[in-house]
C-alpha cells in the first residue's frame, strides 16, 4: 500500500469550530436549534437558557422541597401566554395524602402552595383553560400525565410526580419525554430534591431553593442540566413567593374542582373546543 500523496488534515483540538454543524457543549447557539422555546418572563433566566426560554416539546424537571417558594410564579408568565392563545393547561396535582411519602405538616404546606382560580386570574392565567387532575395513587399520576401528553390541544402540563426506584422513574420519564416531543407543549414535572443525582432524560433540569437575603427573598434557580455550557452559579429571581395570597376559604378550591384521571379525556376534549 502506497502512502498518501497529500497529507490528510486533522481536526485540531484548539479549533472545534473547524467542522460546521457539529454540536459542541460550549455552543448554546447550536444547542438552541434542538427545540423551539417560549420566553420564561424573566430576562436574566432567558439569557442562560438555550434558545432564550423554556424548551417546547421537551421534558422540563423542577426539583425542590419547599412548596410555595415561588415555583408557580416562576411558571406563571409562560402559562399565561398559553391560555391567551386558547390552549389548555393541565395540572396533575399531588396524589391523595394517604398514598404520599410526606407527613401531615408537609401536606398542609403543599396544599397552601397549590394554585386556585383567583390566584390564576391575578397571574394572567385563564382558569377556564386550566384542568386540575387529582390522582389517588402514584400509578394514576403517571397515567394522567401520559394521557395529557396525547392530547392535541395541550398548551402546558404541570405535574407533581411521585418517586419510586431510580430505574423505574427513568423509564417512566423517558416515556413522557418521547410523548412531549410530539407537539409544542410546555411540560413541567415537579419532583423532590433527592432526585437531583438520579439519571433523567429531561432536556432541562432546575433545582429551586429559597435565597433569603437581609432585605428580600428570592428564588435561586440552579441549572443542573441544559443543552450548552454548564452554569456554575444559580440565577436569583425576584418572584412572588408563598401561596399566591391564598385565604382560608379558598383552600379546597383546586381539589373540589379537580377531575378524576378517567375524566381527563372528556375535560381535554372540552378544552379543545375553545377555553
Amino acid at each position: 500500500m502506497r502512502a498518501a500523496t497529500h497529507p490528510i488534515p486533522l481536526l485540531r483540538a484548539a479549533d472545534p469550530a473547524a467542522v460546521s454543524g457539529v454540536w459542541h457543549a460550549d455552543d448554546p447557539a447550536l444547542a438552541a436549534t434542538a427545540a423551539e422555546c417560549a420566553p420564561t418572563g424573566f430576562e436574566i433566566l432567558d439569557a442562560e437558557l438555550p434558545g432564550g426560554g423554556w424548551p417546547q416539546g421537551q421534558l422540563i424537571e423542577l426539583l425542590h422541597d419547599d412548596p410555595g417558594i415561588g415555583e408557580l410564579s416562576l411558571l406563571a408568565p409562560a402559562l399565561a401566554a398559553q391560555t391567551r392563545a386558547g390552549r389548555a393547561c393541565v395540572w396533575i396535582l399531588p396524589c391523595e395524602y394517604g398514598s404520599c411519602e410526606r407527613g401531615l405538616q408537609a401536606d398542609d404546606l403543599l396544599q397552601q402552595a397549590l394554585p386556585y382560580p383567583p390566584a390564576l386570574t391575578e397571574a394572567g392565567i385563564d382558569p377556564s383553560c386550566s384542568i386540575f387532575v387529582r390522582p389517588a395513587v402514584a400509578r394514576e399520576a403517571w397515567w394522567a400525565v401520559e394521557q395529557s401528553l396525547r392530547a392535541a390541544h395541550l398548551g402546558a402540563l404541570i405535574g407533581w410526580l411521585p418517586t419510586s426506584s431510580a430505574p423505574a422513574d427513568f423509564r417512566a420519564l423517558r416515556r413522557l419525554h418521547l410523548l412531549a416531543q410530539r407537539h409544542r407543549a410546555l411540560v413541567f414535572v415537579i419532583r423532590p430534591s433527592r432526585c437531583t443525582d438520579a439519571p433523567s432524560p429531561a432536556a432541562l433540569r432546575l433545582q429551586l431553593t429559597c435565597d433569603r437575603g437581609p432585605q428580600s427573598q428570592k428564588l435561586a434557580v440552579k441549572i443542573l442540566k441544559r443543552r450548552g455550557r454548564p452554569l456554575i452559579e444559580p440565577v436569583a429571581l425576584q418572584v412572588h413567593s408563598g401561596s399566591w395570597d391564598r385565604n382560608a376559604a379558598s383552600l379546597a378550591a383546586p381539589t373540589s374542582s379537580a377531575v378524576k384521571p378517567w375524566q381527563l379525556a372528556a375535560a381535554l376534549a372540552g378544552a379543545g373546543a375553545g377555553c
